[in-house]
């Protein structure tokens, strides 16, 4: 009921109310004065009465209404959540199946196996051409330490603010990589790509770690410069590669609608013998593509444009989407990458709003700018290393597509073929 009616309906019982004490005393009911004011009385705070429960009764049904509204938004949003729930079962579900039909792959798994051949020859050569440049040693072990102690001993990659440093020496920790190489543990994890602000799991990206003899695991923070120094980063690149292959093979035989993110590093790339091979072999497998997103970091882009526009060309062509990952210089040309068939561009949260930005209308206006370019030529922006709900909520003002970090979720192991599959429990 409006403010105006409950004012028209006081002055009415008001009126009514004045009407029968000043017209019942003598009148043809010949009330006394006082008994005629006292029907008033009780004229007016009936009526007040009434309109307050009329008054009471229209609040509740609104409230109800919007209790009803909530209701129903309250359900679907548990119906959606519940498909999410079903839907990254299924995904791990089809990952724990990996290897376990790697006999009824194929040609395809055929071909990849004697790609994995090769680079297992190229590791034993590594392996036989002896240790690492003393010059570059880092500190040796205590005498009271032995190596199987000096790693931790943890199945997931762990917070980026906890992570224990290395303890190994140089020479340690080459011989546990090209052991690890050798004996095929370099593991395959995956971490989710959600999309914004809905953080639904979308893709995900791939990343490798090596696992010891005694089934620790070794994050890329700890050996990646001590690989590049040795010559080792090639063949660990090159089997990741392989990895991603395998997965993607295994999950299309489940129709899962995701893709995985694979980095092309310059170490692989630079290997033209290598890489072209593999070029010609997804090629062969253009089925692969929906699947698969291959990142190029924005230096190696820069410094061999010729040689990274034929790779891509040529698996554009036939379907494969790309990435530019480790961007420093925001300042690039979003409709030349549209062109070459990039889908996507990465950049760190810190990168994107750094702390030294100056001004937040100038922050905005360069975000803002990006982010028109972008959309205009159809590439959707990914924030990476996004570690906080703070960080978040700064990044959401600017409609990003979609996120990535610490904070939706931390690398998780994926499948080995060669090993017993874990269940979706024991992942989570």
């Amino acid at each position: 009921m409006s403010k105006a009616t409950h004012i028209i309906a006081i002055v009415c019982y008001v009126t009514l109310a004045a009407t029968v004490g000043y017209t019942f005393p003598g009148g043809i009911l010949n009330f006394e004065d006082n008994a005629a004011w006292l029907l008033a009385a009780v004229i007016l705070i009936c009526g007040l009465l009434a309109q307050e429960t009329i008054s009471r009764r229209q609040n509740e049904a609104k409230w109800l209404n919007r209790l009803l509204v909530l209701r129903r938004a309250y359900d679907g949003s548990h119906e959606e959540l519940q498909r999410t729930r079903d839907e990254v079962r299924r995904v791990y579900e089809a990952m724990e199946n990996v290897g376990r039909n790697a006999a009824e792959g194929g040609r395809e798994l055929e071909e990849v196996a004697s790609e994995v051949k090769v680079l297992h020859a190229l590791v034993e050569e590594l392996y036989s051409s002896g240790g690492g440049n003393a010059d570059h040693a880092l500190p040796p072990l205590p005498r009271n330490v032995e190596a199987k102690d000096a790693i931790d001993n943890q199945e997931v990659f762990g917070s980026p603010t906890t992570m224990a440093p290395v303890r190994l020496s140089e020479t340690d920790m080459l011989d546990i990589i090209r052991d690890a190489l050798r004996q095929n543990r370099v593991e395959l994890y995956l971490q989710p790509i959600v999309s914004l602000p809905q953080r639904k799991h979308r893709y995900f990206e791939c990343f490798s770690a090596v696992r010891n003899a005694q089934g620790a695991i070794i994050t890329p923070d700890r050996y990646i410069e001590i690989a590049k120094k040795s010559g080792l980063i090639k063949a660990i690149d090159n089997m990741l590669l392989f990895r991603c292959i395998q997965l993607v093979k295994q999950i299309q035989k489940h129709d899962y609608a995701t893709s995985f993110f694979c980095n092309v590093s310059p170490t692989t790339r630079a290997d033209r013998e290598f890489f072209q091979e593999f070029r010609e072999f997804l090629e062969r497998n253009e089925d692969m593509a929906p699947s698969i997103v291959f990142e190029f970091s924005q230096a190696d882009i820069a410094a061999h444009p010729e040689e990274v526009i034929e790779d891509v060309e040529r698996l554009r062509d036939v379907g494969y989407r790309f990435c530019m990952d480790q961007i420093v210089d925001l300042d690039f040309d979003a409709e030349a990458l549209s062109e070459l068939g990039f889908h996507f561009v990465k950049v760190e949260a810190n990168n994107l709003l750094p702390e030294d930005h100056g001004s937040e209308d100038e922050l905005s206006g360069n975000v803002l700018a990006l982010k028109r370019r972008l959309d205009s030529a159809g590439i959707d922006l990914i924030v990476e290393k996004i570690e906080t709900e703070k960080m978040l909520l700064e990044l959401l003002d600017y409609n990003i597509d979609y996120g990535q970090g610490y904070l939706f979720g931390e690398p998780r192991k994926s499948q080995d073929p060669t090993e017993k599959p874990l269940t979706a429990g024991e992942r989570a």
